[in-house]
């Protein structure tokens, strides 16, 4: 789906009714607005467009059950606000939007039949245009997948790129992918290399830019108002400015499996930390990293609810501080180091070699972060 065609379609309707037009999508968000010279417009329409959705107040009529199912020309006169002239988009009874054309003097009886018939012949031509929109997968984005995928595609000379990965905490989440794709490409459709692909219920989102911090606050905006539209957690992680944007794509995507809880956005830089983590685990999964002394005292601890791994954990964590230790634990100094005797004799382990306590900390560490 292209917006120009939208805004086309916006462009010609309103040219053919003779007032300012917008297309909204099925949560009230402007997707495409006629450009016109010369014809009237309000404050709920500046304010619609700025934000890209229609003001709070009006939202009522947006979401009327009997205009949804409608395939009539509405008439629309709220206070505060110039009338307007309104029909609902559908296609096998799925409400894909609407479309609005402002008219510049109030209504004494029923609409112009000229105006009835341009917004539904522009509503009949919508229907491609909307679709398209709300299934923005199939196909899928070439240039976006390209992008994303494969590190040895070509790039301009100085580029760098930002990739937001995004979850819906829903148990059907495609849907609400698709819609979600749609808000993304609304806001950074515009940006040179830009484009969605959804894999494996994620939403990924590559743009071609050097501010993280504004692309952080624009995907912001668009998260919180997705998660009041779905009644569902979204969770944003973005990596990057990357050269290369299967890295930045990376970066995302680790952040995002690094996020226990939804209902935010955050960077690969802000979870650096974490997400490292993370990944060390997943990379000694398939390695027997512990040493056996400690497979047998998490064994032991496992079978007399004893208690020495989180003790040998804890002073490795307090660089062997044991006063900082043993408080971390609420124990008293002394029956710390009973513990630390006690793992000595009972699994013979050695924490004074240096390499051996950095095993075990990673043993227990990622362990513990599981």
């Amino acid at each position: 789906m292209s917006t120009a065609d939208l805004s086309a379609l916006a462009d010609a309707t309103a040219t053919a009714v003779g007032g300012a037009v917008s297309v909204m999508d099925p949560q009230g968000y402007v997707v495409a607005y006629s450009s016109v010279p010369g014809q009237s417009i309000d404050d709920v329409r500046r304010d619609g467009i700025l934000g890209k959705q229609v003001p709070a107040r009006y939202m009522v009529h947006h979401i009327d059950p009997e205009f949804r199912r409608s395939s009539t020309v509405h008439v629309v006169d709220v206070p505060g606000a110039l009338p307007r002239l309104a029909v609902a988009v559908s296609a096998d009874g799925e409400y894909l939007g609407s479309i609005w054309c402002i008219v510049s003097a109030a209504l004494s009886g029923p609409p112009d039949r000229d105006a009835v018939t341009a917004l539904t012949r522009a509503a009949a031509a919508a229907v491609p245009l909307l679709l398209s929109r709300l299934r923005p997968t199939s196909p899928h984005n070439p240039r976006a997948r390209a992008l994303l995928t494969d590190p040895a595609v070509v790039t301009p000379p100085g580029s760098q790129y930002v990739v937001l990965a995004a979850r819906v905490a829903s148990a059907r989440p495609e849907a609400l992918l698709m819609q979600l794709v749609g808000l993304l490409e609304l806001t950074f459709g515009g940006n040179r290399d830009s484009g969605c692909v959804i894999e494996q219920h994620t939403a990924f989102l590559v743009v071609a830019s050097e501010d993280i911090r504004l692309v952080t606050e624009e995907a912001e905006e668009v998260r919180r108002r997705a998660e009041s539209a779905f009644g569902a957690a979204v969770t944003f992680a973005i990596g990057g400015p990357h050269s290369r944007p299967a890295v930045a794509r990376n970066h995302a995507h680790w952040t995002l499996d690094s996020i226990e809880d939804g209902s935010q956005t955050t960077t690969f830089e802000q979870r650096r930390v974490a997400v490292t983590l993370n990944r060390a685990a997943d990379a000694f999964s398939d390695v027997q990293l512990a040493l056996p002394a400690v497979e047998r005292m998490l064994s032991y601890d496992s079978a007399e609810g004893t208690f020495y791994a989180a003790t040998v954990l804890a002073l490795l964590a307090h660089e062997s501080n044991v006063a900082a230790a043993s408080a971390s634990l609420y124990l008293h100094a002394n029956t710390f180091r009973y513990r630390l005797r006690r793992t000595k004799e009972l699994f013979d382990l050695d924490l004074d070699d240096p390499d051996t306590r950095l095993l075990v900390w990673m043993s227990l560490r990622l362990r513990a972060g599981q």
